[in-house]
């Protein structure tokens, strides 16, 4: 195609998809909801940029403990960095279309739940009447009688360069999206939290608990797994957070599956009556290696602990397309989470079983324009190229000292660094763009 194609909202008519809280993208589209983890250090900028390239539709910033955050400069500088053009844009069906979603009225509105506070409404039910109700993004809808809060951003999405994979929708009910940024934090009291969640609501598009972190010292520490046994914290945390930021902010939780699952139920309904906005299901216990199986029963329980009044996530060894289909039908989950399927293959849930050539040059060419320190760098590369090098050549990689030495040995193996491979309009499915 020329040049002269669109490349930015303004030269074509397709309409600017509004910003929507991550528990609308689960509940309000038959198309499955696609979600990077919180990495351990990898989880930034470029990688998240990268997978939003291909079918990717909410990313995780890294673990982040809120107490350094709230108190350090350089904390926040060296753990949060974003950009206007990382959410990628997709299309996705509407549940709400005639014939979209498998039990589905026709023309029924399907919104997630957003629980308010009693104090919100002394009367005991909000006032809606300045809301527009066919508005998903101002909306929440209620599933039983309890009252509800529209929700509320404090992220103005600036102009951006990402358009749709496609300039046409690809179905008759087909709906454009934005993707979503979720910063997760780790804190072992309220406080901390809610400081660390004022500062970084202006740049997502919600806030993310971590109670799930199996190592020692995060235990040790009062945070991750240390949280799983102590819902009473957990609620207080939340509404803390939303004290602070309103109660229509979405908060999230991320948990672990316990051993005795009656403290997984206690766990669920604490959070939810805390009014968390949806909840991410890892299927191990603290105990258990990432080696060993997920539980996918146990999964299946904690959905449905949360008797539908909130959207889940299922997480843990996802590495292919078929293991998030099976993990919905399993589980009931509305939405799957990659972590190291992710790492060794960014272009996973876009339908390559291994990392292709044109994501290994999109990742050189986002580390280089944002910045990519090289030991991550490196790593990220070494787990994209894992399946593609023999032995002796992950040696070789793994001992390289620098970028350079990195990229050149990438340019012998054929990659293309010098085409341009980060026009706003990419197809995924056919790994090119449709600028030239």
């Amino acid at each position: 195609m020329t040049s002269e194609l669109p490349s930015s909202w303004a030269d074509f008519d397709v309409p600017i998809p509004p910003p929507q809280p991550v528990s609308s993208l689960l509940t309000n589209y038959s198309s499955p909801i696609n979600v990077l983890a919180p990495l351990v250090r990898c989880g930034k900028l470029p990688f998240r940029h990268l997978c939003s390239l291909y079918e990717t539709h909410v990313t995780y910033t890294p673990m982040i403990l809120a107490q350094e955050f709230s108190r350090s400069q350089s904390a926040r500088m060296a753990d949060f960095t974003s950009s206007k053009d990382e959410r990628g844009v997709f299309w996705v069906e509407d549940r709400r279309g005639e014939g979209i979603g498998e039990g589905v009225e026709v023309g029924s509105v399907v919104q997630p739940t957003i629980y308010g506070h009693p104090e919100d409404f002394p009367n005991g039910q909000p006032d809606l009447s300045h809301l527009n109700l066919d508005d998903p993004s101002e909306f929440q809808a209620d599933s039983d009688s309890r009252p509800t809060a529209p929700h509320k951003t404090y992220y103005t999405a600036p102009p951006h360069t990402r358009l749709p994979p496609s300039f046409l929708p690809p179905a008759k009910h087909s709906t454009l999206i934005r993707g979503s940024l979720i910063a997760q934090f780790a804190s072992p009291n309220p406080g901390c939290l809610a400081d660390a969640a004022e500062l970084v609501a202006p740049y997502v598009d919600g806030l993310d608990l971590n109670c799930g972190c199996p190592q020692r010292w995060a235990y040790n520490e009062g945070i991750g797994c240390a949280l799983l046994r102590k819902p009473e914290l957990v609620r207080d945390m939340v509404r803390a957070v939303k004290g602070r930021l309103g109660w229509g902010w979405p908060v999230s939780v991320k948990i672990r599956v316990d051993p005795d699952l009656k403290l997984t139920d206690q766990l669920v309904r604490s959070a939810i009556s805390a009014g968390v906005s949806h909840i991410t299901i890892h299927g191990r216990t603290r105990h258990q290696a990432s080696t060993e199986p997920i539980s996918l029963p146990a999964i299946r329980f904690a959905v449905e602990s949360a008797r539908g009044e909130v959207p889940c996530v299922g997480n843990g060894s996802v590495w292919n397309v078929q293991d998030a289909e099976d993990m919905r039908a399993e589980t009931g989950v509305r939405g799957v989470m990659g972590a190291r399927g992710l790492l060794a293959n960014p272009a996973l849930f876009a339908g390559y079983d291994r990392t292709p050539k044109h994501a290994v040059e999109q990742f050189v060419s986002l580390s280089v324009d944002y910045g990519l320190i090289f030991p991550l760098f490196h790593r990220h590369l070494a787990y994209m190229l894992e399946s593609h090098f023999h032995r002796s050549e992950r040696i070789y990689f793994n001992g390289l000292t620098s970028s350079v030495a990195a990229i050149d040995h990438l340019v012998s193996r054929g990659i293309d660094l010098e085409a341009r491979h980060t026009e706003p309009i990419w197809d995924a499915r056919r790994g090119r763009t449709l600028l030239k």
